[in-house]
């Protein structure tokens, strides 16, 4: 699978469309055990259109999948299922339906493993993709909804003009070429960013060896990899896709959560460190709970065993490492109990920075909090990784430098 994939449909006006499009809706929203996941091109239904879903079935499609977070347009404000569902029903002219992917590590490796990641990348480069097709950003619309798919994360477009005047539903070679540009541009400006920091703290090392400040000619690539930890310690890798929420797990956070809640003081900073006893001893727990589930463990053990590295270089008593392992973990534990207090006055409707429109019920804040715990303890890990190889790195150059010394004090004697 190449590292982006962007795929464009489009469905033209027909005299049956919209009663195909109602019984379809009507046939995924209500068929009992119906399979919510992804359909392979060319899966059908009964009333489906040609490539198995109608323009108003992908939307519903799009926003009620399992691994889905919903709907999003252009602005903040969510859009509403129904609102669009009639829109799309009553609409006379070709809808476009596209679908871009990014392989799993270079979505980790450019940080598109989030909802607001792509949400942000569409909104940039949506009103670039729309020129290109030939439709102005005024007779635009569109809904998009991100799909955390494991191996290839991905976002499905809805795209359609507010009064109908494209009559070609086909996207020209050029055009998709166009169309493609316009949203690889912001998709891979974290790594245009990344590269160019990079540059810099080489460019900078290229300044001081000219002026003889530095190091010799066979140091040169270890210090560029030096510069690289050094970019990765500051930032992190962007986390890979969280593990999968099962159903269960989810009905038990939320449960949690809304407990929590309750207790929570109903005004003041939410912070752990500020929080009554109980409700630090609620939140700490529910994060224990979080980080021994089995897509947790493998981080959680990975953060530990750097800890025990890096502490080996100064100790090798068994209590200073195993110290050093129970200090990690309750940093992590603390900090996605912050995550926690955060998600449960979300929820309760208490926190000031809830986004406008956006409904924080329980269920969905134990998936907000899922996702961000793992991309929490995931950058942090990446960060700490890089620590630990700078560390490593500067061990061996000391015992280089005192093997050098004790040579040349035996070459004296």
């Amino acid at each position: 699978m190449p590292p982006f994939v962007m795929k464009i449909k489009f469905y033209k006006p027909g005299n049956n469309t919209r009663d195909k499009n109602a019984a379809h809706i009507n046939y995924i929203a209500t068929r009992p055990g119906a399979d919510r996941g992804e359909p392979e091109v060319g899966d059908r239904d009964p009333d489906a259109g040609r490539d198995g879903l109608d323009p108003a079935g992908h939307v519903k499609y799009a926003a009620e999948r399992p691994g889905s977070h919903g709907l999003f347009g252009p602005d903040e404000k969510t859009p509403g299922l129904k609102v669009i569902q009639d829109e799309l029903q009553q609409h006379d002219g070709i809808v476009w339906r596209a679908v871009l992917s990014l392989r799993e590590d270079t979505a980790k490796r450019l940080g598109f493993v989030s909802r607001e990641s792509w949400e942000s990348a569409l909104r940039a480069g949506m009103p670039e993709a729309a020129r290109a097709m030939g439709i102005s950003e005024n007779n635009l619309r569109w809904v998009g909804a991100f799909h955390a798919e494991a191996g290839h994360p991905h976002v499905h477009l809805v795209i359609w003009e507010r009064e109908p005047k494209r009559t070609r539903g086909v996207i020209s070679n050029g055009e998709r070429k166009e169309v493609r540009k316009a949203f690889m541009r912001p998709i891979y400006a974290a790594e245009r960013s990344r590269l160019g920091a990079e540059k810099s703290a080489i460019r900078d090392m290229i300044r001081d060896v000219t002026r003889g400040e530095m190091f010799l000619e066979r140091d040169w690539a270890g210090q560029v990899k030096k510069a690289r930890h050094e970019v990765r310690i500051l930032e992190g890798d962007p986390p890979g896709v969280a593990p999968g929420l099962y159903d269960s797990d989810r009905e038990e956070l939320a449960r949690r959560l809304e407990g929590l809640a309750k207790i929570m003081p109903g005004k003041g900073r939410i912070a752990l460190k500020y929080m009554p006893e109980d409700v630090k001893a609620e939140a700490r727990e529910i994060s224990d709970w979080i980080l021994g589930k089995p897509g947790f463990v493998t981080s959680v053990s990975r953060h530990k065993e750097i800890a025990r590295e890096l502490a080996s270089h100064y100790t090798s008593r068994d209590e200073s490492l195993s110290q050093a392992e129970q200090n990690v973990y309750d940093d992590l534990r603390d900090r996605v109990a912050q995550l926690v207090l955060k998600n449960a006055a979300q929820a309760q409707g208490r926190d000031r920075y809830k986004s406008a429109g956006r409904d924080y019920s329980f269920k969905l804040a134990a998936g907000s909090l899922w996702r961000n715990a793992w991309q929490g303890i995931e950058r942090a890990r990446s960060r700490e990784e890089a620590r630990g190889e700078m560390e490593k790195r500067a061990q061996e150059q000391k015992r280089m430098n005192r093997r050098k010394n004790e040579k040349g004090q035996e070459q004296e004697r």
